[in-house]
């Protein structure tokens, strides 16, 4: 049978000198596993449709369970992102959360127009690595189940404090205020907490709350951005039980 989709390659994955494989994130059918025939004797404008973070409309056979690559259009090829190391990084980090986080035959169009306008901030440099980070931790956790509770309080239901203190345990805030009176009073929130201005909340609540269209369309300080970068990373180690390779190196990239 033939299928035909839209897809994002995540990941190439050599098979010997007979081919390779490819992860391909799709609305319809999730992330699928599709070998390429001799891939190294694809030549011609075929050839970039199999390379990493290259969208295309994919011609699929499927025999059984498996899936062959038949033939492919592209449509956007991010080449930019191999230009730099860091950006290359960061993009790999994203593909290796959606590919094992991602459920095969998910039918959902929000995480891969979610990594698609992602790469295209980041390979057009109209948004910095620095706010892309959290911001796709964020949304995408929240697209797949994950969202924190950003809405109040969790004790006194104020929904505009002036600090708070954010568990990532338990995914919900506390104003400062309260937080203090129950650590004194219990003293069971005591680790995995991140503290930040209101500021830090307001970005949490633009990533994981509005529309599409408006979610790349906001600015924060350095202090917000690396604020709610600890966060957010920590609450996807959390909750989504990952330990991303490709995280590390990207954090080894920063500091060089």
């Amino acid at each position: 049978m033939l299928l035909t989709m839209n897809g994002l390659v995540l990941r190439e994955t050599q098979a010997g000198d007979k081919g390779r494989f490819i992860d391909i994130l799709t609305e319809e059918y999730g992330v699928m596993e599709v070998f390429v025939r001799g891939a190294k004797k694809i030549t011609g404008k075929s050839i970039g449709t199999t390379q990493l973070f290259s969208y295309s409309s994919f011609c699929i056979e499927q025999r059984g369970e498996r899936y062959y690559y038949q033939s492919a259009r592209p449509i956007r090829i991010f080449y930019q992102l191999r230009e730099n190391l860091v950006n290359l990084s960061l993009a790999s980090y994203f593909a290796e959360l959606i590919r094992t986080s991602v459920p095969k035959s998910r039918h959902d169009r929000s995480v891969l127009r979610l990594i698609l306008n992602t790469l295209y901030y980041l390979s057009e440099g109209k948004r910095s690595p620095e706010m892309l980070k959290p911001l796709f931790e964020l949304r995408f956790a929240s697209d797949i189940g994950f969202m924190p509770d950003v809405l109040m309080c969790r004790r006194c239901m104020d929904h505009l404090p002036e600090s708070i203190v954010f568990s990532v345990d338990e995914g919900c805030f506390w104003c400062s205020d309260c937080y203090n009176a129950i650590n004194e009073e219990q003293n069971l929130y005591t680790y995995n907490l991140y503290p930040m201005k209101l500021s830090g909340l307001e970005m949490i609540r633009h990533i994981t709350l509005v529309d599409q269209e408006r979610l790349f369309n906001f600015k924060a300080g350095s202090e917000t951005l690396r604020t709610v970068s600890e966060f957010s990373e920590a609450f996807v180690k959390c909750h989504m039980a990952v330990k991303p390779k490709s995280l590390e190196f990207y954090h080894s990239l920063e500091h060089k």
